[in-house]
């Protein structure tokens, strides 16, 4: 069995997030990929929008696509919601289960600002994918921590080994942001090509994000 996690505070979730989960899911293979909520991220900004309203959006964003499954392993611990500890839990959970930890190349770059990031690669694979316009993981890495990682474990496939391999995916992805949305919502602009049908009405229904972003409200 394989399985991807994708985590993230998806504020709120869009159609990016879905095509990049299920993209990631058919070139590797995957039996299924977990889209796991961020309750309480421990580097960077925490979602101004209450766990409740973005679990739910996450739900009816996934409930089209039987391959996307959503997780609330990051709600259900107190504290901050570290990756390590979710890849900690999967890995026991799911013994010798090939996992691919998937993030884009922005998360990427912060890598080394996670908890205990070096550890990650020892319980599952990492899986980094990029949106169109992108510069190249080579340019972007340059010297330091992360390039030195990135030279001890990049491979071409994940091969068929539990954990320990990074593999970097050029794959079409479609350039959505959750920014972008929060904007559009707050100068009234349309997000019907940015979010699912039901998300949007989700979104109408509770008046989500109707304000600057920074000053975002949710209700």
């Amino acid at each position: 069995m394989k399985i991807g996690l994708y985590g993230g505070t998806f504020d709120p979730v869009h159609l990016g997030h879905i095509h990049a989960a299920l993209s990631v899911r058919e070139h590797l293979q995957l039996d299924e990929v977990r889209m796991i909520l961020s309750a309480r991220p421990g580097h960077r900004r925490q979602p101004q929008t209450a766990n409740n309203h973005r679990w739910k959006m996450l739900e009816l964003g996934c409930i089209e696509h039987s391959g996307l499954v959503i997780d609330d392993t990051e709600l259900q611990r107190s504290g901050k919601s570290y990756s390590i500890d979710t890849v900690k839990k999967f890995r026991q959970q799911y013994g010798d289960t090939q996992l691919c930890w998937i993030l884009g190349m922005d998360s990427y770059m912060t890598l080394p600002s996670w908890q205990d990031w070096c550890s990650l690669i020892h319980y599952c694979h990492i899986v980094v994918v990029q949106r169109p316009g992108e510069v190249s993981a080579e340019t972007a890495v340059g010297s330091g921590p992360l390039a030195a990682f990135e030279q001890q474990f990049r491979a071409e496939t994940i091969g068929d080994q539990p954990a320990g391999r990074m593999v970097f995916l050029e794959l079409p992805m479609l350039s959505i942001s959750a920014s972008r949305v929060r904007s559009a919502l707050a100068e009234g602009t349309s997000i019907a090509d940015l979010v699912s049908p039901r998300v949007h009405a989700y979104l109408d229904q509770h008046s989500l994000y109707l304000t600057r972003e920074g000053q975002f409200e949710s209700r």
